[in-house]
């Protein structure tokens, strides 16, 4: 590398994104501020069309309006092929080359637009070689292939951060502990004779995280207004705008973060007019999540056995993830072997995998293979990529733009780009917005409120989604306050099998009714083994905040979701009983059908109904 350059290393994370530079001079290794305020960028993605990918505050931002273009962990579904968001069918590396766009743009601008030399990309221990070539493709989107691009996996990038300073000898055996916002990693690693690691064993859970705790946190929340003040309870589950619930969300986070340090910790619930403050000691909150950190611990130790570890073996067990501050997994896990010091668990992976590259440096491992070339679409040529002044970003450096197939919308080809108007930006919101390799723009929010960002969409628009049973007519009111009403709602196959009466009022001034299904229709045969019921309700802001609730909160297990994700349904077996609720953004129905069998029998239901 020439006496000039840096490397920037990301840690594209569930929740959040972290980032890492090198000294241009130096080599000295420093966090990344990613906003004013902080060293972390929300992995959260909004899609307006494929040629307008916005990230970050402004992703969350404008999941409000149309939550059906929101993605709010990109990494959980990298390896599910082909994305269906806003209509389109997208590359699964468009949106993380939107997130890494944003980052590099901070970078770039932090020194003062010479790019990086290279770029070091983390990801977990077990992601399939299908997976780490998803990363590759979306910095590649970016012009870093070849030699201009290395992977580390998260627990090597932690190992190496934490034994910086620390005497490890070939063989020691380590292990890290990484519980993040989204998901939990373990893996117990070798030192090795020339500096490295080897990793002899790894475990995950995708649906762990603190997110988790969170929504643990929020139920507790609910039982206290429950009982103290059932009226705002209400107006949070039916009428609370999102901008309150996020104000909630908020509250319940930095009480958690707090709990790490603190023997209690208050959280406000505000509504128009009122406002209750609700306090949570650290023993309570030691008791709500416990059989989430059992589960934690049981994967470790599990984790352990697979490496063979016993008593005395382990030289460290290293701790990494906002979640890992929790005092309660310190204790729970001080049994396995010696804790070693946090530092700043959120930035360790990112700072290690530097670490990681300049410890290779002498000996640099073979390189990943470069991504293929995209396959252009058919259909007119794709628009020039927009050029951004040499100063932030060198145009020798951007690759020719490129196409997916997929880039375009679900049922139209490729068509040639019209003008577009560009992001209106507010200056204290926005870090950057940069169009790269396949006509993506990224926008980061950088302060607080409303980041002003606008986008109009692409040439083939952003189409609005439509369901088969979108509600014909609210009552005479314009609220759903009839059995007619709702019933309009209701797919015509299930409305034909029910029979439906009035059961209680909202503060909103619609109603829920019940409704009974004929036990002799084909709906419900092999199902259950007694007659089905369902609660319904029309609410269309309630149904928006369900469903975001359900994505943001709930293991990705948990959610079945239409091809529009415009309705999705949570099926849970608790114990045999099965928990069944849906949702449709587009029609605002809400029905919670009971008594089936199995989670397949409930599945099989809501398709019998013509709800997914």
């Amino acid at each position: 590398m020439t006496p000039q350059s840096w490397v920037l290393a990301v840690d594209f994370g569930t929740s959040n994104t972290a980032a890492a530079q090198t000294d241009a001079i130096g080599g000295t290794i420093s966090t990344l501020p990613l906003s004013h305020h902080g060293n972390l960028l929300p992995s959260a993605v909004f899609v307006e069309s494929p040629d307008a990918i916005v990230v970050g505050e402004v992703a969350l931002n404008r999941a409000e309006t149309n939550p059906a273009g929101f993605l709010p962990s990109p990494k959980r579904v990298i390896g599910h092929g082909m994305l269906h968001l806003n209509g389109y069918d997208l590359d699964p590396a468009l949106p993380i080359a939107a997130i890494l766009s944003a980052v590099l743009a901070r970078a770039v601008a932090a020194h003062a637009g010479q790019p990086p030399a290279r770029l070091v990309l983390t990801h977990p221990e077990g992601w399939s070689p299908q997976e780490i070539q998803v990363l590759l493709s979306a910095a590649g989107r970016l012009g870093f292939t070849g030699d201009r691009v290395t992977t580390v996996s998260e627990p090597r990038a932690a190992a190496h951060f934490y034994t910086r300073t620390d005497t490890i000898a070939a063989g020691d055996t380590i292990a890290v502990f990484d519980f993040g916002g989204g998901t939990l990693d373990i893996a117990v690693l070798t030192a090795t004779a020339t500096g490295g690691f080897t990793v002899i064993a790894a475990r995950g859970d995708n649906g762990l995280g603190g997110k988790n705790l969170d929504a643990i946190i929020r139920r507790w929340v609910d039982q206290e207004l429950r009982e103290s003040n059932p009226e705002l309870l209400d107006y949070l589950r039916r009428e609370a705008p999102v901008h309150v619930l996020r104000g909630l969300e908020d509250s319940i986070r930095r009480a958690k973060e707090l709990l790490s340090e603190a023997p209690s910790a208050t959280i406000t619930v505000a509504a128009p007019g009122q406002q209750e403050t609700l306090s949570l000691t650290r023993d309570e909150f030691d008791d709500l999540i416990a059989a989430e950190i059992d589960r934690a611990v049981s994967l470790t130790q599990a984790t352990l056995a697979d490496a063979g570890i016993t008593g005395g073996d382990l030289k460290a067990l290293y701790l990494t993830g906002g979640s890992s501050r929790i005092p309660l997994v310190h204790q729970r896990l001080a049994a396995l072997g010696p804790i070693a010091t946090l530092d700043d668990p959120k930035t360790v992976v990112a700072r290690g995998a530097l670490i990681a590259t300049q410890a290779q440096a002498a000996a640099p491992a073979p390189q990943p293979a470069t991504p293929p070339p995209a396959v252009p679409a058919p259909g007119p040529a794709a628009a020039p990529t927009a050029q951004l002044p040499a100063s932030s970003w060198p145009g020798p450096q951007q690759p020719a733009p490129q196409r997916f197939p997929a880039d375009v919308h679900s049922d139209q080809p490729a068509p040639a780009a019209k003008p577009r108007k560009p992001l209106l930006i507010g200056a204290a919101a926005l870090a950057a917005v940069m169009v790269i390799g396949g006509g993506i723009v990224a926008a980061q929010a950088l302060g607080g409120g409303d980041s002003g960002a606008d986008t109009t969409s692409g040439a083939s628009g952003s189409p609005t989604t439509s369901s088969s049973n979108s509600p014909s007519s609210s009552g005479p009111s314009g609220k759903y306050d009839t059995v007619d009403a709702i019933t309009a709602v209701l797919p015509p196959t299930l409305a034909r099998a029910s029979t439906c009466e009035n059961l209680t009022t909202t503060l909103a001034g619609d109603i829920q009714i019940i409704c009974r299904i004929d036990p002799n229709t084909t709906l419900t045969q092999g199902l259950s083994d007694s007659p089905i019921s369902f609660t319904a309700s029309v609410n269309k802001a309630e149904a928006k905040k369900t469903i975001l609730g359900w994505r943001e909160y709930d293991k990705p297990e948990l959610l079945t979701e239409n091809t529009n994700r415009t309705a999705a349904a949570r099926i849970e077996d608790r114990s045999g009983r099965i928990s069944t609720q849906y949702a449709n953004m587009d029609s605002g129905l809400d029905i919670a059908p009971g008594d089936f069998t199995s989670t397949a029998a409930a599945k099989t239901f809501l398709q019998r109904a013509g709800l997914l």
